[in-house]
């Protein structure tokens, strides 16, 4: 296994957590980054700048690696979406904070509250129809979908199932959002090596 540079200190948490998913799942494999770009179809070069922090993998080369690697793709997808939202983000806004006001929502539970956004249009239900559908009145459902609070797991799996949508990449976001508020992400100060 390759010893791992330090990543760049002004890489956003979210592509942070994505590079350090990737280089892990390189190592487990025991490849060099030749026989990874041979593999996957991305160059030598381009692995060094993903598994680098210095650019981001595109969706494809994502999907490859999980394909690879026995990775579940919904949860590795959603982690490169999160990460692409950091960047642009990041581009707009200058550098993420390292912390949110109180009461602002992070990035991950945006991303979770807008994908849910869109399935709660895709079911045609009004918030009281959601609230007759599940077990969440309006005004539950009303802060998850703003982002104000973080929803129950259930209550994707039950919007997933209304919208007829394969609860993967909803769950993945969610998981995501959830581990990162439970403070269960945070960057560590050195790179696993």
């Amino acid at each position: 296994m390759s010893r791992w540079r330090e990543l760049p200190a002004e890489l956003d948490p979210a592509a942070y957590r994505l590079v350090v998913r990737l280089r892990l799942l390189k190592d487990h494999l025991g490849l060099s980054t030749r026989q990874l770009a041979t593999k996957t179809g991305y160059s030598t070069k381009s692995w060094e700048r993903y598994l680098g922090g210095r650019s981001l993998p595109p969706h494809d080369a994502v999907e490859a690696m999980a394909q690879l690697t026995g990775e579940d793709p919904a949860r590795l997808l959603a982690l490169r979406e999160i990460a692409a939202a950091g960047r642009q983000r990041q581009r707009l806004f200058a550098p993420a904070p390292e912390t949110t006001a109180p009461g602002t929502p992070s990035l991950e539970r945006t991303i979770l509250a807008a994908a849910l956004r869109d399935l709660k249009t895709r079911t045609g239900l009004s918030l009281a129809g959601l609230a007759e559908r599940t077990a969440y009145s309006k005004s539950s459902w009303n802060r998850c979908l703003t982002g104000t609070t973080l929803p129950p797991r259930q209550a994707v799996e039950d919007l997933c199932r209304l919208a007829e949508e394969p609860p993967g990449r909803c769950l993945a976001l969610w998981e995501i959002a959830e581990s990162t508020e439970s403070g269960r992400t945070t960057r560590a100060k050195a790179d696993p090596s």
